[in-house]
């Protein structure tokens, strides 16, 4: 493989360390209405949107389920959790995104939280400046695992998806990369790769530790 022209960068689990205050958020609102949000459920929707997210809902506890309730509880827990605890950078990015900005390599973000969201956790943690670029679910039709969040960031970047490289620590946004025709590289979080993120990725690698060695000798 050759060095990718652009970089896009998933957010939460990739960039930052912040879907345990996600899962911890989920849990104490579904708990409050009277439901069990068991580990597995949120595990599987690790990396998608909130609206598949609310169809998993659904489907899991009846049609009765007070979506609307529940995402005005989860998000204001959430808002509480940042405010206490902030967001950790996961190890290893601040060296990665210094390397990509001396190779004035062009990068994104390319995420399945909303705008609101994406904006509060990026200026939390100190790297919103470092993107011009932000595409969130908000802005596309379909969140991951459809290509449309990578295939937006691609245009706003001015590349072909082919020319780019997603990073990324979920399935879902394997499988987005590869339905956008994009090289990806997946550094697990909370998910263990499934077969096809195997079949997918050009690298399965521990941190971005090991993604920037792997970068720098290509």
């Amino acid at each position: 493989m050759f060095l990718p022209t652009a970089l896009i960068f998933d957010m939460d689990g990739l960039m930052l360390d912040s879907e345990p205050l996600y899962h911890e958020a989920w849990r104490t609102a579904a708990q409050a209405l009277g439901y069990q949000l068991d580990d597995d459920l949120y595990l599987s929707l690790v990396g998608r949107s909130s609206a598949e997210a609310d169809r998993a809902f659904r489907h899991k506890f009846g049609h009765d389920f007070p979506v609307a309730t529940f995402n005005q509880r989860w998000e204001a827990c959430w808002q509480a959790l940042l405010e206490k605890r902030g967001v950790r950078l996961q190890p290893g990015l601040l060296s990665l995104l210094d390397w990509v900005e001396q190779l004035q390599l062009p990068k994104a973000v390319g995420t399945s939280s909303n705008s609101a969201e994406a904006e509060r956790c990026l200026r939390l943690a100190g790297i919103r400046d470092r993107f011009s670029i932000v595409v969130t679910v908000d802005q596309v039709a379909a969140g991951k695992p459809a290509p449309d969040i990578f295939l937006a960031a691609a245009h706003r970047l001015g590349v072909s998806p082919n020319a780019c490289l997603v990073l990324e620590d979920s399935n879902a946004g394997v499988q987005a990369a590869g339905m956008a025709g994009m090289s990806v590289v997946m550094v697990p979080d909370l998910q263990v790769p499934t077969p096809a993120s195997q079949a997918i990725a050009a690298q399965i690698l521990p941190s971005l530790h090991e993604v920037l060695a792997w970068l720098q000798s290509l």
